[in-house]
């Protein structure tokens, strides 16, 4: 295979790196069965909101043709599986948590604001920036990752707090338009525009702030010219002290008492490693997330450390010096991808990968004679240090044994992928290809097939980091990767810049509408980036007169409502449509989302509602909608009484009522006579407002009852 060259390797780093192999006379890691039950109750870190929320992105085990096991019992992905796909250029240990969403424009998100309360650390010149606040316009400068963001967010906490507004950086700050008691963050502005402002324009934006109590603050990396321009609201920014910023992350993970508990938790190799690289606020809080889990005893001092100093790379290089034929490759990249899967799973896409390699890159010279497979299943995995965790699954009343593939090793299949995918550039486009071909069923190995593509284009970034998906997209066996793909690659806030001119410009293309569904489908990515251009394309979308893309953007929107967006915001952009039949089926969609009721009273909803019943087209979707709501009552006492509030609502006699109002109380009236179509029996107490609405109609404006 020819590949680039490997960097020399330190023999001693690595015999430290890779830990010893057990005796002959003792047990086979391969052969190695865990009760998942006794793990589970041995875990110290049992019971813990931050390390097991489950992954969204997975079926139900029993939807699936193969069942991810955890080591603590639980169904979902494997025990570093809610961090299995994270930046992989990161250099974080076992115990690192995913970075909050932070969006480019868009309200800021309560998780961030709450998470930057509990672990801000005042750095160098806080004092004169937060006196700076009066001034009501505001430019933060400093080096990169020098936690900018996280002042200006704290800034604000006290006299903004709940009403931050992130805006694009791209965005004119001289025409947009500023409301009352707002705090404005202009995260990473680019020195040009910057520089393209005049004095008299940042004056008036100034003016305008002041009008209006509120307050600007843009942090970037600025040059001479921009520092001149903006001199009077220019305040310099410094990293904080990287000690302080571990201790209050550790704080965050182990309660304010962790010194007390955990005395020689921090030592002077951990300080030397926050201090690396010029003392980074990230950097402190990944090596805190680490320590968090060496203080719950889930893995060793040595283990996590030898992820800290990034060994791992240098283990996996001399393990793939050693071990060049494709076919040992092939299963160590498969593994490292499909860990926590069946060994059935992994040894089938190894094949496929061998394949591709095969294909793909010319044979060397001195390339060792390649079998397939290359041993027993027990060397193989002692082959890639790792070994198979017995469990029993159940799916279709049958039960099965699965045989998950876990290394022995924190992190090692991370570094695996990070190492191949920085150091051999000539694998990069083999790698995607074989994951494209990740075949959809099981459907959860497609997923995570998606999300370690999406996942390794974020990670390259560089030249067209997309131009793989375009090629998904022309090939129909590869259709179906190219949305879960975009949707990873979209976390990552540079490559989200270019996936939403790809989406915008799909969206409204209209010679094909399958493209235009892939947008539609893709959209939702988006939001932890944009949250404001993904409502609007969704919006926009989901007006379309092609159902399939209406349905699945009105899908989006549902979407966005369960990841924290408000749904009468929603429905605040939509009660004034022209196009009533839309607006009627986005707001079915965001009420059946609704599990307590709360949107059925609210005056959006209503709005919405006595709009349609008077349109031809969308009066069908409305009385579907309440005949399921009514479907949906019996033995929901919650969802009964707020169904019935929404009838009092509608029917008050205090509101003029129209035509389709008056319709609306007859077809309510007769199915409570007819029941419900499956049959189900209706509480006539729910029904009673459009029953009374019916038999005793309004008065007409002479007095006389209507006909």
């Amino acid at each position: 295979m020819s590949l680039p060259d490997e960097r020399p390797l330190d023999p001693a780093a690595s015999a430290r790196a890779v830990p010893p192999r057990e005796d002959a006379a003792g047990p086979r890691r391969s052969e190695r069965r865990i009760d998942p039950a006794q793990v589970d109750r041995d875990r110290p870190d049992r019971g813990r909101p931050d390390r097991d929320r489950p992954d969204e992105d997975l079926v139900r085990p029993d939807a699936a043709g193969t069942v991810i096991v955890n080591l603590d019992g639980t169904t979902g992905t494997h025990v570093f599986g809610a961090r299995m796909f994270a930046d992989l250029t990161s250099g974080a240990g076992p115990g690192s948590t995913r970075r909050l969403r932070q969006a480019r424009e868009g309200p800021i998100w309560p998780e961030e604001s709450e998470f930057v309360r509990r672990t801000f650390v005042p750095p160098k010149g806080y004092l004169r920036a937060r006196s700076m606040m009066a001034r009501h316009l505001i430019l933060l400068t400093g080096e990169a990752e020098s936690g900018k963001r996280t002042l200006a967010l704290h800034l604000m906490q006290d006299q903004y707090a709940g009403k931050v507004i992130a805006l694009d950086p791209d965005e004119d700050l001289s025409t947009h338009r500023i409301q009352r008691g707002r705090g404005y963050v202009v995260d990473s502005a680019a020195a040009d525009p910057l520089a393209g402002y005049v004095r008299h324009d940042l004056e008036l934006l100034r003016r305008r702030l002041v009008e209006r109590d509120s307050v600007l603050v843009v942090t970037a990396v600025a040059a001479a010219p921009v520092l001149a321009l903006w001199a009077p609201w220019h305040v310099p920014c410094e990293r904080p002290d990287p000690l302080q910023v571990l201790h209050s992350h550790l704080a965050h993970h182990l309660g304010r008492d962790w010194e007390r508990r955990h005395l020689d938790l921090v030592d002077e190799d951990i300080a030397e490693l926050v201090r690396a690289d010029g003392g980074r606020p990230d950097r402190a809080a990944a090596v805190a997330g680490d320590l968090a889990d060496l203080a719950d005893r889930r893995f060793t001092r040595t283990e996590v450390l030898n992820v800290l100093r990034d060994r791992d790379h240098a283990a996996v290089a001399g393990w793939l010096r050693a071990h060049p034929g494709r076919a040992d490759w092939a299963l160590m990249i498969a593994a490292a991808v499909f860990e926590g899967h069946d060994y059935g799973i992994v040894t089938e896409r190894a094949g496929a990968l061998r394949e591709t390699l095969t294909e793909r890159l010319p044979t060397g010279a001195e390339e060792p004679a390649d079998d397939w497979p290359p041993r027993a299943r027990a060397d193989r995995l002692d082959l890639i240090d790792a070994t198979t965790i017995a469990a029993d699954a159940t799916r279709d009343g049958a039960r099965y044994r699965l045989d998950v593939v876990a290394f022995d090793r924190p992190h090692w299949a991370a570094s695996v992928r990070a190492h191949v995918w920085d150091a051999y550039p000539d694998l990069r486009d083999p790698l995607l290809d074989w994951l494209a071909a990740t075949p959809r069923h099981p459907p959860d190995v497609h997923r995570v097939a998606a999300r370690a593509a999406g996942d390794l284009i974020a990670t390259g970034r560089g030249h067209r980091p997309l131009a793989p998906v375009l090629r998904w997209v022309r090939d129909d066996a590869r259709h179906a990767m190219a949305v879960p793909a975009l949707r990873a690659a979209a976390q990552d806030a540079v490559v989200a810049t270019q996936v939403r001119r790809l989406l915008a410009g799909w969206s409204r293309d209209t010679t094909r509408s399958g493209l235009r569904l892939m947008a539609a489908r893709a959209y939702p990515g988006l939001a932890s980036v944009y949250p404001g251009r993904t409502l609007t394309d969704l919006l926009r979308l989901a007006r379309t007169g092609d159902r399939a893309v209406a349905a699945a953007a009105r899908e989006g929107l549902a979407a966005l409502c369960r990841d924290g967006m408000r749904a009468e915001s929603v429905l605040e952009r939509v009660e004034d449509w022209e196009e009533a039949r839309a607006a009627a089926e986005v707001a079915a969609v965001l009420v059946g989302e609704d599990a307590d009721g709360e949107l059925l009273t609210g005056e959006r909803f209503l709005a919405v509602v006595r709009h349609a019943v008077c349109d031809r087209d969308a009066y069908p979707v409305v009385a579907r909608l309440f005949t399921e709501l009514l479907g949906t009552t019996r033995g929901d006492a919650t969802r009964a009484a707020a169904l019935r509030a929404t009838f009092a609502l509608l029917f008050s006699p205090g509101r003029g009522r129209g035509h389709g109002l008056e319709r609306l109380a007859y077809d309510l009236t007769r199915l409570a006579h007819r029941g419900l179509p499956d049959g189900d029996v209706i509480d006539i107490k729910v029904l009673e407002p459009a029953i009374t609405a019916f038999e005793e109609p309004p008065a007409r404006a002479n007095g006389g009852a209507s006909a």
